[in-house]
């Protein structure tokens, strides 16, 4: 899947898959709020922004016919931002809209599903390339930057230079 995203992105696989091991270990780790069972503190509710994410999570879930209560999705990391991130490229919804069409278009589908594998890591990739991943691993670690944040890497100490620089760890380790 890496692969064909990189065809269609001009995105090196293996920053690709750094992305999707950054962010959910390779699909392994998809959410651990919103589960049948866990407490309302870990419902889509509690953890998604409430004007940007929750109308469109809810919109998602209903065209894919997934149950929103009971779909997982990430968890607030600590009481900072919101949670709600879907699948192993975790997309948070109001990100996911912007994509899924692109995605459904280059993949022959009409619709895309951000908690399945080859979708996911299109999305991913597309994003990536948005974000400036194609040339110097300079663009790439900054494009992985702004995957996490929206933010680049430069500057004398950005909060966030600590995800690009895990990303591009990975990468190095998995393009060798």
């Amino acid at each position: 899947y890496a692969q064909e995203a990189s065809g269609a992105t001009g995105v090196r696989p293996a920053l690709i898959l750094a992305i999707l091991t950054q962010e959910s270990n390779l699909g392994s780790n998809v959410g651990t709020c919103n589960r049948a069972g866990d407490p309302p503190s870990k419902s889509y509710t509690a953890v998604m922004h409430p004007t940007r994410d929750i109308p469109v999570f809810l919109r998602i879930t209903k065209a894919l016919g997934l149950n929103p209560d009971t779909t997982p999705v990430s968890c607030r990391v600590g009481n900072v931002g919101y949670g709600g991130a879907m699948g192993p490229a975790q997309f948070i919804p109001s990100t996911w809209v912007m994509y899924e069409g692109k995605v459904a278009a280059a993949l022959g589908k009409s619709t895309a599903n951000p908690w399945v594998a080859r979708d996911a890591i299109m999305a991913s990739a597309m994003l990536m390339k948005a974000n400036g991943a194609t040339g110097s691993e300079a663009a790439e670690r900054n494009a992985a930057c702004r995957y996490y944040s929206g933010r680049s890497c430069d500057g004398k100490k950005p909060a966030n230079s600590f995800y690009g620089n895990s990303v591009m760890a990975l990468a190095r380790t998995i393009q060798a």
